[in-house]
């Protein structure tokens, strides 16, 4: 894999899709406004997005994959019609606002509400009529909120690419409404080669699908589409959530709590559980208020393991913040800032984000692929239109996508959007003292550091490049026996 994350990669990179300027996440989702029939979803439903002022989101796209349901489950869709795109939205030629938000918001049979509650605090904002993107299957419409959910953060999808700063689809796009997803009806994603069940229609090209963020819940049996089961809530005891609303970002799974699973055994709580509140909503129209009796919420330190927070203070509740921090005063709750440096996310900045570069990211290529391993057989997958190649994934996804968009942005004095040695020596001024002859990154030196240097010499890895010179010889060597020599501070 190392010889797809070189620097060679810095020239095509820059024709790709999209700039690397700067992490996102999705960060708050209003899907199902309450009231009688459709008539607030039509003028209430927002998707948000928070990431680094200024971050050029052309070539990106967000979407509602439904897994429709499955109550008896046989794993047959009890409407196969329903396992669909939802709606997609093209993100070509906006940017996160000056505050660090982007907001989409509905309107499809009304004038929306929502830019009346914007806080005008620098925020981005379009409609879906702006940014939904144009198919031959149907027309914009509102988010379905029946069954189970997945809203994918995407930036680069089949048969699609960039030209001018605008989208170009190929002929065996997909990635719109009313798109199958998932034919056979696995829990994954098509790429075009699956056997229907069922009356299922016939499997397009959905897959590969690099994504940049992604959260999930399942409600009637219905299936989630995240590359990782940490991304879905564990259970939406008795409601399917009308709202989700991020507090954290999580590199990994910070295990503060505790959950009952199917086979009525207590495991860790998941990712998802511990960074989101979700639930009902209870507000009418503009008041877009959380209920305290349905909803789900990290874990309560103070608490058994199994309490969530409370979101609720006397009669002052959680609510949705459409462009802006979900700050709530009454409870404490504070939501997550991204911290510049911190690139495994976990809230410091620290000689993990220095080895975390070092070993991944430094020169690497955004759009790098790897073979598909199929999580079921383990095995890779040929690709009947490549003969001798398999399906491919993307290396960079999820958490390490946004560590990659976090790394490249560091520094502004190399002009590309791709982590390179300026970007490492910001980084190092951030983490401090920092000894590079330190290759384990535990404090001090000994013969492990040697032999890990040799390695990553041997295999021309840029962290053994101590001249910076991109190149790999005695002076390199000789640079780092000196580091060595010297200790560490």
């Amino acid at each position: 894999m190392r010889d797809k994350l070189m620097l060679g990669a810095i020239a095509a990179l820059a024709m790709t899709a999209g700039s690397a300027n700067g992490q996102v996440v999705i960060n708050e989702v209003y899907e199902n406004p309450p009231g009688s029939g459709s008539t607030n979803d039509a003028v209430l439903e927002f998707i948000e997005l928070y990431g680094k002022p200024g971050m050029d989101l052309t070539g990106y796209a967000i979407g509602l994959f439904k897994g429709g349901s499955d109550i008896n489950g046989d794993d047959i869709p009890s409407v196969p019609a329903d396992v669909e795109i939802d709606e997609a939205f093209s993100l070509d030629g906006l940017t996160i606002g000056d505050n660090g938000f982007l907001v989409l918001y509905n309107g499809t049979t009304a004038q929306s509400l929502i830019p009346l509650v914007l806080p005008n605090e620098g925020e981005g904002s379009a409609s879906f009529f702006d940014t939904f993107i144009d198919n031959p299957n149907d027309t914009l419409g509102n988010l379905s909120n029946d069954d189970s959910s997945t809203y994918l953060l995407v930036r680069r999808r089949p048969d699609h690419s960039i030209s001018n700063g605008m989208s170009v689809y190929g002929m065996e796009y997909s990635m719109w409404k009313d798109s199958g997803i998932d034919v056979d009806y696995d829990g994954k994603l098509d790429y075009g080669i699956e056997v229907p069940v069922g009356i299922a229609p016939m499997p397009l090209k959905i897959d590969p699908l690099q994504i940049i963020d992604e959260i999930a819940w399942s409600n009637n049996g219905g299936k989630e589409y995240v590359r990782s089961s940490e991304q879905e809530f564990s259970d939406t005891p008795g409601f399917n959530p009308d709202a989700v609303s991020r507090l954290a970002y999580y590199g990994e799974n910070p295990m503060l709590g505790q959950r009952i699973n199917s086979d009525m055994e207590t495991v860790p709580t998941r990712t998802a559980d511990e960074s989101w509140i979700y639930g009902e909503c209870t507000g009418s129209s503009l008041d877009m208020t959380y209920d305290d009796t349905a909803y789900g919420a990290p874990t309560d330190q103070s608490g058994d393991g199994f309490m969530d927070i409370a979101i609720s203070a006397g009669t002052d509740s959680f609510k949705l913040t459409p462009g802006t921090f979900n700050d709530h005063a009454a409870t404490g709750i504070t939501q997550f800032r991204f911290v510049d440096g911190d690139l495994n996310f976990d809230g410091v900045v620290d000689a993990e984000d220095l080895s975390l570069f070092d070993s991944m990211l430094f020169g690497a290529d955004l759009d790098a692929t790897e073979d598909f391993i199929d999580p079921d057989t383990q095995s890779t997958i040929p690709d009947p239109d490549n003969p001798g190649s398999n399906f491919q994934s993307y290396v960079f996804q999820g958490r390490l996508a946004n560590a990659y968009l976090a790394a490249a942005c560091l520094s502004d004095l190399d002009g590309i959007d791709v982590p390179g040695s300026d970007d490492r020596d910001v980084l190092a001024g951030m983490v401090g003292t920092v000894c590079s002859a330190d290759f384990t990154g535990e404090g001090d030196l000994n013969f492990l550091d040697v032999s890990a240097f040799l390695t990553a010499f041997g295999n021309q890895d840029p962290s053994a490049d101590f001249t910076g010179e991109g190149q790999y010889n005695f002076l390199d060597v000789s640079a780092f026996l000196t580091e060595f020599g010297n200790g560490c501070p």
